[in-house]
């Protein structure tokens, strides 16, 4: 596993490497740009039409190649691609090719990369540069004639010199660390949105979004296949080994003494008796058979009922979902009443289940209230197993089942409660 110190310096490095390729790119952009505003007086005067094409041509070709790097710098995924432009001679495509919409994002984009790509870029190669160079200059101003003191920004003839040469080597390196990230980030963020069409954030931020859904459901399988096996495995798989055994030693018995097998045939069907109820639970966690025979909202009191708090239920405007969404819901009330047992320290816990119609998606929402002590959130999963939560279960565990739908988890919880927990499922997912 990486560490994160590691991880940090990849993640900066990247960046740094990001700034300094689009300030190589920058010299290219003002090149274009130099060219184009040298030829207006020609295209005023009719002579320059000719070379409009291809001008625009090369712009919209240094557009594409940073929409490309940038979206590969950003992990963004791209909808579509915007094909290059092929140079135009005929003078009826020529008005179509200035006023297109892609033209103007290509031009916008040429001002932008222009000024801050070649500011990000110097930058990426000052405060990297500078932060090496004064943190040398303490062992290198020694390497100097006492007559010709090594001389920069600030000039080292002392010890006092130099290490005012690596304050500012720390401070430069500082800055490249904090500052350069963040400009990364925005030029390649200015890059996409200029470049492209305005639904291009909903349809990125959309796409994002199904994919960590993606995950989450996969994760959420993977956990639940894990649990399966670890209750099988542990529960009646070793009481089936048992029965096994048993029946062993009644069928040595009964060869010698048939009256001895009889205590062994007793173990042994008490053993299948408990393996038997084993598979029933691994089937009940697989999907209650509960919501079959009542719905949701009787597998919903059947829930509370048996929970250490008394609970109230409002089951007011509920409706049926599909299958999987009430096996979820059942899972998620469920995980709630458990972690508020076990952590919130209340004496009332309220339970609400109805289905909320949005546009043309409804939604089933699970609120669980309590009294408690609050203090709740949901932590990270690399926190590993906590109050709340953990690797699996928990908060944690509700919000990636609830992710797995496409729904989220809400939860207001101050220091001293109450708390408030909140779970949206859409029924269409």
């Amino acid at each position: 596993m990486t560490s994160p110190s590691r991880a940090g310096l990849a993640s900066r490095t990247r960046d740094l490497l990001f700034l300094l390729r689009e300030g190589a790119w920058s010299l290219a952009s003002w090149a274009v740009l130099v060219a184009g505003i040298a030829l207006l007086p020609f295209v005023a005067l009719g002579v320059g039409l000719y070379a409009v094409p291809g001008l625009l041509t090369a712009v919209n070709l240094l557009a594409v190649r940073a929409q490309h790097r940038s979206a590969g710098f950003a992990h963004a995924v791209m909808p579509f691609d915007r094909r290059r432009l092929a140079g135009r001679q005929s003078f009826s495509e020529l008005a179509a090719l200035v006023t297109a919409p892609d033209t103007k994002r290509d031009l916008s984009w040429l001002l932008f990369h222009c000024a801050v790509g070649l500011l990000a870029g110097a930058l990426a190669l000052a405060l990297p540069a500078g932060a090496v160079l004064y943190l040398l200059l303490a062992p290198w101003w020694q390497l100097f004639p006492a007559d010709a003191p090594l001389e920069m920004t600030v000039t080292v003839t002392s010890w006092p010199d130099a290490f005012l040469a690596m304050l500012l080597g720390v401070l430069y390196a500082v800055l490249a660390w904090l500052l350069l990230p963040w400009m990364a980030r925005r030029l390649s963020e200015g890059t996409l949105g200029i470049l492209s069409p305005r639904r291009y954030a909903e349809l990125s931020r959309r796409i994002q979004e199904l994919s960590s859904a993606r995950a989450s459901a996969l994760a959420a399988h993977s956990a639940e296949l894990r649990r399966i096996e670890r209750e099988l495995h542990d529960g009646a798989q070793n009481r089936l080994v048992g029965v096994v055994m048993m029946l062993g030693l009644a069928q040595r018995a009964a060869e010698t003494d048939p009256a001895a097998a009889v205590p062994f045939l007793g173990r042994a069907q008490d053993a299948a008796s408990e393996a038997l109820a084993g598979l029933r639970a691994a089937v009940h966690d697989i999907y209650p058979p509960v919501l079959d025979e009542l719905g949701l909202g009787g597998a919903a009191s059947a829930l509370t009922s048996r929970s250490p708090i008394p609970c109230t239920l409002d089951t007011a405007g509920l409706e049926r979902a599909p299958a999987a969404v009430e096996s979820a819901a059942y899972f998620v009330l469920a995980e709630a009443l458990t972690n508020a047992a076990k952590h919130s320290q209340a004496a009332r816990i309220d339970v609400a289940l109805r289905t909320e119609s949005g546009g043309r998606e409804e939604t089933l929402v699970i609120e669980v209230d309590d009294d408690g002590r609050g203090g709740a959130r949901v932590p990270d999963p690399a926190d590993g197993d906590g109050a709340g939560g953990g690797s699996g279960t928990g908060l944690a565990g509700i919000a990636r089942r609830a992710a797995a739908f496409g729904g989220r988890l809400r939860l207001t919880s101050p220091a001293g409660g109450p708390t408030r927990l909140r779970v949206e499922l859409p029924c269409a997912f």
